[in-house]
């Protein structure tokens, strides 16, 4: 090789890798992340699905629902044992609390037509506040979504009690995909607003 090739070898090798580099991380690059949601039934939050708002109609204000710390985020999460395992390539579109507390809110709008149900602050007290404690929310890896709340409505009317209750659900499914633990949190919580609905003073 003469000494202009060789030079030239040199001055190629740059440039060589400045392409080689890029097509090797785009490799290895990570799958795309996706974003979850409880799947909520399209209705918008504070609104009454049928029937006219008036004056007189009973209000409802549901609290942001609690959730233990390490499940409040955006992170999809799966038990095995006593382990946590956070997802790499799913992650829920909002924090789960916001999440839980939109779909429960939708499903009471939806069951309790005759109420104005809503999550969102009002000018007055309302005629009931909700509020909802999850104490535990786990999906393992055999496909078993169990969880445990109480909830509380609050009357605003000092001279009517407050209603406690408190209950336990599970639901069994698929858990091999970060779609299969959305769907089974999602039915977990779906039991829970029913139960809710149901127990809904007249």
């Amino acid at each position: 090789m003469t000494r202009r090739n060789r030079r030239m070898a040199r001055l190629a090798l740059p440039r060589l890798a400045f392409l080689v580099v890029p097509a090797f991380l785009a490799g290895c690059a990570s799958p795309p992340v996706r974003f979850y949601t409880l799947g909520a039934p399209a209705i918008a939050t504070g609104a009454v699905p049928t029937g006219i708002v008036t004056p007189a109609t009973p209000v409802v204000e549901v609290a942001r629902v609690t959730l233990p710390d390490y499940l409040d985020g955006q992170d999809i999460v799966v038990r095995a044992g006593n382990q946590i395992e956070r997802s790499a390539t799913g992650r829920w579109a909002s924090r789960l609390s916001l999440g839980a507390t939109d779909l429960i809110t939708a499903q009471l709008a939806r069951g309790r037509t005759d109420l104005f149900v809503t999550d969102q602050p009002q000018s007055l007290p309302a005629t009931w506040r909700l509020a909802v404690n999850i104490s535990r929310l786990d999906v393992t890896r055999d496909g078993t979504a169990s969880l445990e709340a109480d909830w509380s409505i609050i009357p605003h009317d000092a001279n009517l009690p407050i209603l406690h209750s408190r209950a336990a659900f599970t639901q069994a499914g698929a858990a091999a995909t970060d779609g299969d633990t959305a769907r089974l949190t999602q039915a977990v919580l779906e039991q829970l607003a029913e139960r809710i609905v149901a127990g809904w003073p007249r």
